[in-house]
């Protein structure tokens, strides 16, 4: 559970423990939305986290078989998240400098949170794309076992 989640928990915790008897039936139709959307939130926070996985695994692959080049950063520049699984994957390959590095010419510091397509393109987040990318990314089965390999795989 993300701390967003956990703050928005406790400030509607005294929300859910009114009586539905006490509520009119727009005040019943709002708990329910409420309800539902703090039980939907965390499987969605999930979802996410397995989709930069997933990220995670491949960009960890195009290091380990093409070295450190920008073009394989470049497609995942935009989203905080998906640079975070990016900067795992170059560290544990030894190119976590030049990651950093790379993303601090491109602009990005560690208050750049939210995706740049949102201010950008605010309606992207309706799109198919959108969702199949950010929630629902396929399974990327890798190339490489890296837990076969013995040793530090450090170039």
């Amino acid at each position: 559970m993300t701390f967003v989640e956990l703050a928005l928990l406790c400030m509607a915790y005294s929300f859910f423990f009114i009586s539905f008897e006490s509520l009119t039936p727009v005040g019943i139709f709002l708990k329910l939305i409420l309800t539902f959307f703090f039980a939907v939130l965390p499987i969605f926070s999930q979802l996410d986290a397995r989709s930069r996985y997933q990220n995670y695994k491949q960009l960890k692959d195009q290091l380990f078989f093409y070295g450190f080049d920008r073009r394989i950063f470049k497609p995942i520049l935009q989203s905080r998240c998906q640079r975070d699984a990016a900067m795992a994957a170059a560290e544990e390959l030894g190119y976590g400098n030049k990651c950093s590095n790379y993303f601090k010419t491109c602009g990005y510091r560690w208050y750049h949170l939210v995706p740049d397509f949102i201010f950008q393109t605010p309606y992207c987040l309706l799109t198919k794309a959108f969702w199949r990318r950010t929630f629902f990314m396929p399974t990327y089965r890798p190339r490489v076992d890296f837990k076969m390999m013995v040793g530090d795989v450090q170039f």
